[in-house]
């Protein structure tokens, strides 16, 4: 629920555990907030225990699919089941360019 968003960023810092040297990220499905002034505010909370190049804001929607192809390809090809694990690849990234801007939906983020 994002109006824990903030506590539970808070409680991952005061317990230790964004106190680490290595690889940290948070990932936190949007919209979040129920209008512009909400979701400024869990920015700051959030902003509070990281940092914003350690934070991303995901659509879960939109690379639902594009997720899930890519399981398809791995899992139904002999030739990529055995390779693609985290023995041989060390990380992955799903860019999703959209040629379209908000139109019609913005009335759902200013909303949600």
């Amino acid at each position: 629920a994002p109006e824990f968003f903030g506590t539970i960023t808070s409680r991952l810092k005061s317990e230790g555990l964004t106190a680490t040297s290595g690889w940290k990220r948070l990932v936190i499905e949007k919209p979040f907030g129920h209008d512009f002034q909400s979701a400024q505010q869990l920015n700051e909370e959030i902003r509070q225990s990281f940092s914003e190049h350690e934070i991303y804001r995901i659509d879960h929607y939109l690379g639902k699919e594009m997720v899930q192809n890519t399981e398809v390809i791995r899992f139904s090809n002999a030739i990529f089941e055995p390779l693609w694990n985290n023995r041989f690849i060390s990380n992955i990234q799903i860019t999703s360019s959209e040629t379209l801007g908000v139109e019609d939906r913005g009335r759902y983020y200013d909303h949600s």
